[in-house]
């Protein structure tokens, strides 16, 4: 329930966010499908099933699905960002050996503004940022270079649907969807965690989850997530005094467990096609 919850969760952000008029119903598949190819494929190409999806199905343009999962993105990054910071002030004792305040609180929080600042400036002054970018690609297309004017041309236009997003209600609908994912996700995993009967504490568990979450933002994916996903939450825990054998059982059930999870909804976005297809 709280997996097919937080589907659900990403299918309202993404319609808010591509303004949609189709039916929740219509979008929860492509979602679902995303986030089975997320948890499988290597280096974040899951989210190009997202745009083939979107594009195919809800006639969204690819620059349009790139620019909304960027947007996304960008949300998700300052949210956790946020975590990071509210979880290791309530460790800081215990952290206070391996990681520095500037480590901490001051590089997040400085990394946090400048992307709060980006999407300020991107969504309140389009005109300017757009004038900005085309001054920067100024000599790349002079170049005349048919790969570089190519991936140029193409930067343009996914900025130029960046702009189209503006600070208005439905983007706060967007980060109201966002924060209500980012509950449903640690909220169902720290369950997991307290479930399994390890002895961990949930402050400690959600701070490596988080960790975690802002570490696999970059694509740095194995297939399957194996070993990416489990090695900065193995270190933390260890760090916190939890055994390496706890540590790697608990992170590599917890991994498993959330495959189990996602392979039926991914059935589920695979079967339920629309009636034209």
């Amino acid at each position: 329930m709280c997996y097919c919850l937080l589907v659900l969760g990403k299918t309202l952000r993404f319609r808010a966010l591509l303004n949609l008029e189709s039916r929740v119903y219509q979008i929860t598949p492509i979602l679902a499908l995303h986030t089975f190819w997320g948890n499988i494929l290597p280096m974040r190409t899951g989210d190009v099933s997202y745009v083939y999806l979107m594009q195919r199905r809800q006639k969204v343009d690819a620059t349009q699905g790139i620019a909304s999962l960027i947007v996304a993105s960008l949300i998700d990054l300052i949210l956790l960002i946020g975590l990071v910071i509210a979880t290791a002030w309530l460790l800081r004792d215990a952290l206070r050996d391996t990681f520095s305040g500037t480590v901490l609180y001051l590089v997040p929080l400085l990394i946090g503004s400048a992307l709060i600042a980006v999407v300020v400036f991107v969504s309140v002054a389009p005109n300017a940022c757009m004038k900005f970018a085309d001054l920067c690609a100024g000599p790349l297309l002079r170049l005349e270079k048919q790969p570089v004017s190519w991936a140029t041309n193409k930067g343009l236009q996914v900025l130029q649907e960046l702009t189209a997003f503006r600070s208005n209600r439905r983007f706060l609908e967007v980060w109201v969807y966002s924060l209500l994912c980012l509950v449903i996700r640690f909220g169902f995993q720290c369950y997991l965690v307290v479930e399994m009967g390890v002895d961990v504490p949930v402050t400690e568990a959600l701070f490596a989850l988080t960790f975690t979450n802002v570490f696999n933002l970059l694509p740095v994916q194995t297939i399957g997530n194996f070993g990416t996903t489990e090695f900065p939450f193995v270190w933390l825990l260890t760090h916190f005094g939890t055994s390496v054998e706890v540590s790697t059982v608990t992170g590599f059930s917890l991994h498993i467990l959330i495959l189990i999870y996602c392979l039926p909804l991914g059935m589920y976005g695979f079967l339920n096609k629309p009636k034209e297809q």
